[in-house]
């Protein structure tokens, strides 16, 4: 069984090896990896800077950063593109072989930097659509670090998808349930060991109380084995389109045939 992998241009063909390296300009694509990684670490660095804007002023109120599912998904959202672009630096100055499609196998910080691909795509969009459709209010304070949290972080990740070559598989839907279940089970144990947000209460969001088991339970399943799958699945979709397209546009796109057995 093999799946058909394009080139992004006239006689480039990219594996499994060399996905990383997109549109078959490694230089540009450096330069996109390292702006997106400065970008991102830059932007986590000021949503705990300004977490007086939610915390107050009390040290032990703006160290609850740390609880919340927005700041646990733009930390995994930056340390993804910090590994991106680490692997691209790397790829190019030590792996000539990868660069030139030589090498048969992923290599592990490759295989690494996919699961931080999918698990920052799905969770980048679920808490945007989980912030705008159950947590924003009228009386919510829109500061630039919630719009560059709850919106940009999810053009972010599309745009991204899109432009770049990394494939997407459908049953690796996986990676964020897996993370999905670790929040989770965080709030549990959170709430169990008497933690509070910044206001006092005994949760880290309204929607999941542990007081009220039925309803915490209740949604914390359909987010995570309902939404986050149908999330990954939008990307998948994404991904399919953009191959699609790709070699509907290009006059010489000569499909290489990749063994299944060679992805992760």
């Amino acid at each position: 069984m093999s799946v058909k992998m394009w080139p992004l241009r006239p006689g480039v063909s990219f594996n499994t090896c060399t996905y990383i390296l997109q549109f078959g300009l490694p230089i540009p694509y450096l330069i996109w990896r390292i702006f997106w990684a400065l970008y991102h670490v830059v932007w986590i660095i000021l949503s705990g800077v300004y977490s007086w804007q939610w915390a107050g002023h009390d040290p032990a109120q703006q160290i609850k950063w740390f609880i919340y599912l927005t700041d646990w998904c733009y930390f995994v959202l930056t340390v993804a593109t910090l590994v991106d672009a680490v692997s691209v630096v790397y790829v190019l100055v030590r792996r000539k072989d990868i660069s030139k499609g030589e090498c048969e196998t992923m290599s592990w910080y490759l295989q690494v930097n996919w699961v931080l691909f999918n698990v920052a795509n799905s969770s980048a969009l679920l808490v945007s659509l989980l912030y705008w459709g159950l947590i924003y209010g009228p009386n919510e304070n829109m500061t630039a670090v919630n719009i560059e949290t709850h919106a940009l972080n999810s053009v972010y990740v599309i745009i991204n998808v899109l432009v770049t070559a990394v494939p997407i598989r459908l049953y690796h839907f996986f990676h964020g349930v897996i993370y999905a279940i670790t929040y989770v089970l965080f709030t549990l144990i959170y709430y169990l060991a008497g933690g509070t947000n910044e206001d006092g209460k005994p949760y880290v969001y309204s929607t999941i109380d542990w007081r009220d088991t039925g309803f915490t339970v209740g949604l914390s399943l359909a987010v995570t084995f309902v939404a986050m799958p149908v999330v990954h699945t939008i990307f998948w979709a994404l991904y399919k389109l953009r191959v699609f397209l790709f070699s509907k546009c290009s006059r010489n796109s000569d499909s290489v045939d990749i063994p299944m057995n060679k992805l992760p």
